[in-house]
């Protein structure tokens, strides 16, 4: 028996432009086997034999599955194979032109049909294929480790998913016996990505070490010519939502004012908190209770959307919410904690995954002029005493934010992802 193992070093999430690198081991394993002899006395022997592969391939792929009420995947398959999308190198594009369980190119291996067979969706990215060995023979007990590196694209789709689409990476590891079946080992793995990566990454690449970019910051050319891909994007991301701001705004209606809202800053991290203000005391109109919705907003693009749900609105998610009553309040505050299993902003010509606060203020309609709380004097005080009913009237708004990746071990934490995946063949 042969166990394989794979394992990958830095965790299984990354950023694109990022190298991963995977320890796979291969070790041929002494199989034990039962034997009974004449007097029905059962023993056990160890069975040592020389264990040989034909070969070993690994490659990693991006498989997007969507529903196809909302999401014309035929329009999706054509841009695809017109090579319309500029994620990977020429070679990628050739290979990448099939859907699972539906169709394989001419120019396809065994290898590749056995990646897709059982996999739903459209192949969209797939690294070139990277051979381990060609006939590797191994002794009883023997171990044989490799490890593979592969480069990741900077304009790599996020992995994502909602209930209209996905995009799921997975690291395939395959290998075969003398005619035998190919035999499979899938390793999912999550990509981050951040827009206006490639600028940054290219002028951080340069000789000079200058950047275009003037919101980056760096102390010495040195940092970017030193610096792997993973710092420079850390410091990328740290530049842009390292600054605070505070941000002051007037909500109001055709009856007057209702609060004064703060905010110190427009860009955040996943795991980080969303922090604002209300100032009610400067308002003119009572509000009574106020709800801010963390939110992301799913976008089809028009060209791909389904002719039965071209009017179709935007699918609205709520990661987080806060509510709090404000009748007779001068100051309140709302936190919002962004979930780390969520996916940061960005957009593509199918897709675009905006960030937004989703305010809702229920605010008394007749404004001054009544007052919602009754006042009766007793003989231990004064006592207060709420309406039975209200002539309330609800506004909503909407604020933007943009939402960067984090540090992938930080990442990590909101998942259930194994890094170390193994296979007995």
């Amino acid at each position: 028996m042969i166990e394989i193992q794979a394992k990958l070093l830095r965790g299984p999430i990354y950023f694109g432009g990022e190298t991963i690198q995977c320890l796979i081991t291969f070790q041929n394993i002494p199989t034990i086997q039962k034997q009974s002899s004449d007097n029905n006395e059962s023993s056990s022997q160890s069975k040592q034999s020389i264990e040989r592969l034909c070969w070993a391939n690994v490659q990693l792929h991006c498989f997007c599955l969507v529903d196809e009420k909302h999401v014309n995947l035929d329009q999706i398959d054509g841009a695809v194979r017109g090579g319309l999308r500029s994620i990977t190198d020429s070679w990628s594009r050739r290979k990448r032109s099939s859907i699972a369980l539906e169709t394989y190119a001419s120019n396809d291996t065994s290898f590749h049909e056995c990646v897709v067979r059982g996999e739903k969706g459209l192949i969209v990215y797939c690294s070139q294929p990277k051979i381990l060995f060609c006939d590797l023979q191994l002794n009883p007990g023997e171990v044989q480790t490799f490890v593979y590196t592969e480069n990741l694209p900077l304009q790599l789709n996020p992995s994502y998913s909602s209930a209209r689409l996905k995009y799921r990476y997975k690291l395939t590891i395959g290998t075969q016996r003398i005619g035998s079946t190919i035999h499979l080992l899938k390793i999912p793995i999550r990509i981050l990505t951040i827009e206006r990566l490639s600028s940054f990454m290219k002028n951080g690449e340069s000789t000079n070490g200058e950047s275009n970019n003037s919101v980056i910051n760096t102390s010495s050319d040195d940092f970017q010519n030193d610096s792997s891909p993973l710092d420079l994007i850390l410091h990328q991301i740290e530049s842009l939502t390292c600054h605070r701001t505070p941000h002051t705004f007037n909500i109001t209606n055709s009856l007057g004012r209702v609060a004064k809202f703060y905010i110190f800053k427009t860009a955040y991290r996943l795991g980080e908190d969303v922090i604002g203000l209300f100032n009610f005391g400067e308002g003119t109109v009572p509000c009574l209770k106020f709800t801010v919705s963390l939110q992301t907003e799913e976008i089809i693009a028009d060209e791909y959307r389904n002719s039965s749900s071209k009017s179709q609105s935007p699918l609205i998610t709520t990661h987080a919410k806060c509510q709090e009553f404000a009748l007779n309040t001068f100051h309140s505050q709302m936190i919002l904690t962004i979930p780390l299993t969520a996916t940061p902003t960005f957009s593509n010509q199918i897709v675009s995954c905006e960030w937004k606060l989703h305010f809702r203020f229920i605010i008394n309609q007749n404004g001054q002029q009544s007052n919602p709380i009754l006042y009766n004097e007793t003989e231990n005080g004064v006592q207060c005493v709420a309406p039975r009913q209200l002539n309330v009237q609800t506004m909503t708004w909407d604020y933007p934010i943009k939402v960067l990746p984090t540090h992938p071990s930080h990442v990590a934490k909101g998942f259930q992802m194994a890094s170390i995946g193994t296979l007995d063949i």
